[in-house]
């Protein structure tokens, strides 16, 4: 009996020492243990930004994006909340600027701050450092093709001007020496009109006018070549072919990268050395992933009543948002509570979209942005319980109504204001709200607030 005894105790102490262990390497993997400071940066462009994204310092790993808040109003920027681990302290300054960069040409983004100067001072826990906006390929590419359009239709324009003066010029000289050879010979009918003092006058005139118009060109001609020397001496060709031989370059990577991808989906979509196929194997794991899914639900279950944590599942609730039953969710003192914030959304606030799904209306989403405006940015750390209601007398259009209800205004505080979707949850509640609310039927929605318990 002792001996069996000390086998139990000795298991247990080295379950709780594993798990120790566990727990520390998986902290310390996070940076959990380790002191960290609180940087801020505003942005204008947060695409393919979102809590959790790596922030490099110099290429070293020194943190990860804690916050993203939204702009008071659309011509505003974003504020990103930075925790940044206490060792890479030195290297950030004031005049440190944070940029966003991508890993290769497809990979993931992250926040790249480079080191500041020996001379500025370190920036403080809490303040705000300097950012530079990222440059689209695209707009770079729009931008080079307007200059080289533009420059195209300017030589373009010089050479239709000047072939027509030519033209002009070359006419008018035709003209006189026509006139001149016959005057010299004396022979004919001009020869008999340059004797005529009134001719000679003309003569004299159409001389005048070809001297003009040669002087004309001679300026068209000079202004051509300033325009001409201007545009060299800006270097825009080179700078156009090195623009264009960049995209090209680029062009030939994200090829190359595609075929490397095409090769290593080919290599693992095919057999294996046994013969079996990738879409078996990938059955066959995932069959054992929700066998182990399962196990790891009931253990998880167990470990709940175990009495090392039966304390913190009891001081936590036995519930979980997504998988909140209507009967428990009635019953449960956590969600009776009168400190819950609830705003209710009536019937006016959805409509119906042309294959007849019930959607928010523009009323609906107007009420909800005044309601979240009320949360400020606490409404990132609350957890949100949106409850459905219908007064339907069919039952089973009264489930589908409070439903698609709730499942409307879930799915508009995700996308519109980027919520983590295990922060919200949806329940329907057919006609008839908790007792806590004080009403006796209602048709529509209901967003609640739940309060934190300490």
């Amino acid at each position: 009996m002792n001996k069996r005894l000390a086998i139990v105790g000795a298991f247990i102490v080295s379950g709780v020492l594993l798990f120790t262990i566990g727990i520390f390497f998986i902290g310390d993997q996070y940076q959990v243990f380790s002191r960290h400071e609180e940087l801020y940066i505003e942005m204008a462009n947060v695409d393919g930004l979102s809590p959790g994204t790596n922030v490099r310092v110099e290429g070293l790993n020194a943190g990860q994006v804690k916050n993203i808040g939204l702009p008071d109003h659309p011509s505003g920027k974003f504020r990103l909340k930075l925790q940044i681990a206490d060792k890479v302290r030195s290297l950030i300054r004031e005049d440190s600027v944070a940029t966003v960069e991508t890993d290769g040409l497809v990979g993931d983004k992250y926040l790249f701050i480079r080191n500041g100067s020996d001379q500025s001072p370190e920036a403080r826990n809490g303040s705000t450092i300097p950012s530079k906006e990222p440059i689209e390929l695209s707009a770079v590419i729009a931008k080079v093709s307007g200059v080289v359009d533009q420059a195209n239709t300017t030589i373009g324009d010089m050479h239709i001007r000047l072939d027509g003066v030519l033209d002009d010029f070359k006419t008018t000289v035709d003209n006189t020496n026509g006139l001149i050879s016959d005057a010299r010979s004396s022979k004919g009918t001009i020869g008999t009109l340059l004797n005529d003092p009134s001719t000679a006058a003309h003569v004299r005139q159409t001389v005048a006018n070809a001297e003009i118009a040669s002087a004309n060109l001679e300026q068209a001609s000079e202004q051509a070549r300033q325009v001409v020397a201007d545009f060299q001496s800006r270097n825009l060709p080179a700078k156009v072919d090195e623009s264009v031989t960049n995209v090209r370059r680029a062009s030939q990577q994200i090829d190359q990268a595609s075929q490397r991808v095409n090769s290593t989906l080919a290599e693992a979509l095919g057999p294996d050395n046994t013969g079996v196929s990738a879409a078996q194997n990938v059955r066959e794991t995932l069959s054992n992933a929700n066998v182990a899914t399962g196990n790891l639900a009931e253990d998880t279950e167990a470990i709940k009543h175990e009495f090392f944590f039966r304390g913190f599942f009891k001081k936590r609730g036995y519930y979980s948002l997504s998988d909140l039953k209507p009967e428990e969710y009635r019953g449960n003192p956590f969600f009776q509570d009168r400190r819950d914030k609830r705003f209710w959304l009536g019937a006016d606030s959805f409509t119906k979209d042309a294959s007849g799904t019930e959607i928010l209306s523009g009323q609906g989403q107007i009420q909800i942005d005044q309601i979240v405006g009320t949360a400020g940015d606490a409404i990132m750390e609350l957890p949100i319980m949106i409850e459905g209601y219908s007064t339907d007398p069919v039952p089973y259009n009264q489930l589908l109504l409070s439903s698609a209800h709730s499942a409307a205004v879930a799915h508009y505080l995700e996308k519109r204001f980027k919520l983590h979707s295990a922060n919200l949850g949806t329940i329907s509640l057919d006609a008839k709200p908790p007792q806590a609310s004080g009403k006796d039927l209602w048709n529509g929605a209901c967003i609640v607030f739940l309060s934190s318990r300490k």
